[in-house]
């Protein structure tokens, strides 16, 4: 399928903050393309800096580590945000770059970044318990990415728009219940209303943080479902982020798999799936049942098995190659430097010193 211009493009984008045990880079010199009508899947374990990398595509990552600093009863926590992000290179704060529709986000005034957030970008936020303010009718919080965003709606037409939405992404008996509050819907229903408040503004683009982690299996059905026809109907793009490799499979066009900060491998969905060259994707998609049964029909006899040991603490995250501990083919070069980010084939890159030694099993 044929893709449009990039429409998101993220270089070197680094995004640390302090925290007791020192500097947490959550996330650590990434870089990945969006383009128009595309969904790329941004894959991995949870902790490895997926939802930080939204946060700070968006503007909103130091608002969130400062919080923490500031939480903090340590004074030195508080005072490395206080002194902004001057000092050395590795220090708190967002730096790198990220382009969406050629403006540059990072660095950019909130107040700037407030026009684009909601009407350009949107974000269909992770957590159902507290996305929703439980004070305030699902049918006000809906409308207001038109308040901030459209001058002089009208009530009467703001509330047949609240209505048009709430009825795209399925919510039963929406001109009945839009009154209501969130406490009366379940979290397959507050993860509609979620979604058709990112896209009442009419975004070019959407940021799905775990749509469906909170969901039985029969409600993620639906709402992966409702994800697929936005990205037809409504031709936006979307990044979909997600521990769970069958989720991703279902939707994606591309797939980055990221750990410790890092994109470690990114390429094609067919490729990455069916063809995963770095020894952690080889790992994820043999821990999943789903992709295993895939590879399956390609005509593969993979073996369903996990990926020994744990994820590194992103505060104390291993020298060379972050994923050395765990990696059963490294070798001393994975322990000592980090491999560069290489393009093995068209659009299929991978950061792996040992990724053409690797046999097939």
């Amino acid at each position: 399928m044929t893709k449009g211009d990039p429409l998101l493009v993220i270089e070197n984008l680094k995004a640390y903050y302090p925290s007791k045990k020192g500097l947490v880079k959550a996330v650590d010199d990434v870089s990945l393309t969006v383009r128009e009508g595309e969904c790329v899947g941004l894959l991995g374990e949870s902790g490895s800096g997926k939802t930080s990398m939204a946060l700070a595509m968006l503007g909103l990552f130091e608002r969130v580590a400062k919080f923490t600093a500031g939480a903090s009863n340590d004074p030195e926590l508080r005072k490395a945000f206080a002194k902004g992000i001057k000092g050395e290179v590795d220090r708190p704060g967002v730096q790198g770059s990220v382009l969406f529709k050629g403006l540059q986000m990072v660095g950019m005034p909130n107040e700037e970044l407030i026009k684009i957030r909601g009407k350009q970008i949107s974000l269909i936020p992770q957590g159902l318990g507290h996305a929703l303010n439980p004070q305030h009718s699902i049918g006000h919080q809906t409308a207001e990415p038109i308040e901030i965003h459209e001058e002089e709606v009208r009530l009467l037409e703001m509330k047949r728009k609240v209505l048009e939405y709430l009825g795209i992404v399925q919510l039963a008996d929406a001109g009945l219940r839009f009154v209501m509050d969130p406490g009366s819907f379940s979290g397959g229903e507050s993860q509609r209303i979620l979604i058709a408040m990112a896209l009442i503004a009419g975004p070019y683009m959407v940021i799905a943080d775990e749509p469906t982690s909170a969901l039985d299996v029969t409600m993620q059905r639906q709402i992966l479902n409702v994800l697929r026809m936005i990205k037809e109907e409504f031709d936006v793009s979307l990044l979909l982020i997600s521990h769970d490799a069958g989720v991703v499979a279902e939707l994606a066009d591309i797939v980055a798999i990221m750990y410790c900060g890092k994109i470690l491998e990114s390429g094609p969905a067919v490729e990455i799936f069916h063809n995963p060259k770095h020894p952690y994707t080889k790992g994820l998609m043999s821990s999943f049942p789903t992709i295993a049964m895939m590879q399956m029909k390609a005509g593969k006899k993979p073996r369903l098995r996990g990926i020994p040991g744990d994820p590194p603490d992103l505060a104390d995250v291993p020298s060379g190659c972050s994923f050395h501990p765990r990696c059963q083919y490294a070798e001393d070069i994975c322990k000592t430097m980090v491999p560069e980010k290489e393009e093995i084939d068209t659009d299929h890159f991978i950061r792996c010193h040992r990724w053409k030694d690797i046999t097939e099993e």
